[in-house]
């Protein structure tokens, strides 16, 4: 359980990049910016914390978001987190942008949780299953076939689309991931690969 434990949500894999101080019932600050300024900003955590009046010492345990997005802004974050994990006893969790996506709607059912790729593709997940890709062309015949709200940064087609039911939202969801805590699964960090880590298979890596 979280109660009043501190935990840090750090969300590095899509065009915006951010992270959050979580404890008790809410996130107590966040801080947004574009992921190329991922690294730079890792480093100034520490001072965020002390902004808050809390020490990054303190903390129980770090959420990781893993994806669908960037390897790369994956890889500086995961090896940024092993840096920091080195001989601290903290607890670790990671959990998919489309399932962030989906907690945004309270786990609404049926619904499907989209995010446009840099390709004519869309990453897709529905009801919280495993993370899929798909050319954006097909993603409407999937949903008209099982018809579902539509979460998250969809194809202009999905908007087009007669009787959809759609609610944008963007990423990071720092406290939708809080929100969801207890549904989010715990992972041994040291024994985690950042190719593991990822939400989906190499070759739909971005």
């Amino acid at each position: 359980m979280k109660k009043n434990k501190t935990w840090l949500i750090l969300d590095p894999t899509g065009p915006l990049s951010g992270f959050a101080v979580a404890e008790g019932k809410s996130v107590v600050g966040s801080k947004v910016f574009k992921s190329n300024f991922l690294f730079e900003n890792l480093l100034k955590i520490r001072s965020f914390f002390e902004k808050l009046n809390r020490s990054i010492d303190d903390l129980e345990g770090v959420i990781l978001v893993n994806g669908p997005g960037s390897i790369m802004g994956l890889r500086i974050a995961f090896s940024w987190l092993k840096g920091f994990f080195y001989n601290k006893k903290l607890k670790f969790k990671t959990v998919s942008s489309l399932d962030t996506l989906w907690f945004c709607a309270g786990k609404e059912q049926p619904s499907w949780t989209m995010i446009n790729s840099i390709r004519d593709e869309v990453f897709f997940s529905f009801n919280g299953s495993s993370p899929s890709v798909i050319k954006k062309s097909e993603i409407i015949k999937k949903i008209l076939k099982n018809p579902g709200l539509c979460i998250g940064d969809f194809p202009n087609d999905v908007l087009k689309t007669k009787g959809v039911k759609t609610l944008p939202v963007k990423l990071p969801q720092f406290e939708a991931v809080w929100m969801f805590f207890d549904l989010i699964e715990e992972k041994d960090i040291l024994k985690t690969e950042p190719l593991i880590l990822y939400s989906f298979p190499g070759a739909n890596i971005e």
